[in-house]
C-alpha cells in the first residue's frame, strides 16, 4: 500500500482503451519503461485509502542511472503512514531504501493459539473489537527488470524489518506476523503492448516470523500467486511530465483461512490505484 509503489509501488484496470496509437502520445505500458529526471507529485486513490508523494529524479548518467528519492504520506482505512525513500537505478538493477512509521488504528493483534482466520477478523471488525499500534519500519530493497522484446520480467526482493506487535495482522502484505525481519520476494511477467498496456502472472514468497499456537515464534513461508494489469487511462494529457496510471494486483493463496483482506472473505490480497503524476518543476 505505502508504494504504490514502491512499491511500489499501483495496478488498476482501465476504462476508454480504444485510443489507436497513432493517437496515444504517450505509450499505455510506458511505466516500464526508464522514467524521466524531474521533480513530480503522484497522487493515489486506492481500494481502501489514498497516498500522496514528492518525488524527485536526478539523473546520473542520462539514460543509464538515476537517483530517486521520495517523500509519501498514506491515509487509508486501517491505517495512516509516513515514509522517506530512495533509489538509485544502474541499467537493469535498482537498489533502494526505506524508512518510515506506520500508525494502525484497526488492529488486530492475537493471543498464541487464538482464532486469527478472516472470519474471527471479521467478526472483531463488526464488534468494534480491535486496538492500536504505531511502529517504525526500515527497508532494503534490489529489483532486476529483464526486457524481453513484448514480454518484461519484473523481480523485487525486498528485506524489512517491523518493530510491530508479535501476531498482528498486517494490512499491507494482507497475512499475520510477528515483530522483526520479513523478506518478500515478488516477480511478475508481464506481455506489454503501447495501445493495452501490460498484464502478466504475479509470484510472491514471504519469509517471516510467527508466533505459534504454544506461544513459540518460529520462521515460517507462504507464497501466493496472482494478476497484476496495468495501463495509461488518459484522463490526464501526457504532456510535460504529466500522465496518469491505472493499476490492478491480485494474489490468492487457496485454503489459508488466515490469509487475505478479510473484508473480501477470500483469501486474496486486492489493491486497485489510480495515479495522477503532474511535473512540478
Amino acid at each position: 500500500m505505502r508504494r504504490v509503489l514502491a512499491l511500489g509501488a499501483g495496478l488498476l484496470a482501465a476504462l476508454g482503451l480504444g485510443v489507436p496509437a497513432a493517437h496515444a502520445e504517450q505509450p499505455r505500458d510506458y511505466f516500464l519503461d526508464a522514467p524521466t529526471a524531474g521533480t513530480f507529485a503522484h497522487l493515489d486513490a486506492y481500494t481502501i485509502g489514498a497516498q500522496a508523494s514528492l518525488e524527485n529524479r536526478a539523473d546520473l548518467e542520462p539514460g543509464m542511472s538515476m537517483l530517486h528519492t521520495r517523500l509519501s504520506g498514506i491515509a487509508s482505512y486501517p491505517y495512516a503512514d509516513g515514509s522517506l525513500n530512495m533509489d538509485a537505478r544502474l541499467f537493469l538493477f535498482t537498489l533502494g531504501g526505506s524508512l518510515g512509521y506506520r500508525y494502525t488504528y484497526r488492529d488486530h493483534t492475537f493471543k498464541p493459539g487464538e482464532d486469527r482466520s478472516r472470519d474471527a477478523r471479521n467478526d472483531r471488525e463488526k464488534a468494534g473489537d480491535y486496538g492500536t499500534q504505531g511502529f517504525p519500519y526500515y527497508e532494503g530493497r534490489l529489483r532486476l527488470v529483464i526486457p524481453l522484446g513484448p514480454l518484461f520480467l519484473l523481480n523485487n526482493g525486498t528485506l524489512r524489518y517491523e518493530d510491530r506487535n508479535d501476531n498482528s495482522f498486517d494490512w499491507f502484505t494482507a497475512t499475520v506476523h510477528d515483530s522483526g525481519n520479513v523478506f518478500r520476494y515478488d516477480a511478475t511477467l508481464f506481455f506489454r503492448h503501447r495501445d493495452f498496456g501490460a498484464i502478466g502472472p504475479a509470484f510472491r514468497y514471504m519469509d517471516m516470523p510467527r508466533t505459534d499456537s504454544k506461544g513459540q515464534q518460529e520462521r515460517v513461508g507462504e507464497v501466493s500467486v496472482g494478476l497484476v494489469y496495468g495501463t495509461r487511462p488518459g484522463l490526464i494529457k501526457p504532456r510535460g511530465g504529466n500522465t496518469d496510471l491505472f493499476l490492478l494486483q491480485t494474489l490468492f493463496r487457496p485454503g489459508d483461512a488466515d490469509y487475505g483482506l478479510h473484508g473480501y472473505h477470500l483469501p486474496m490480497y486486492f489493491l486497485a490505484v489510480y495515479r495522477a503524476t503532474l511535473r512540478l518543476d
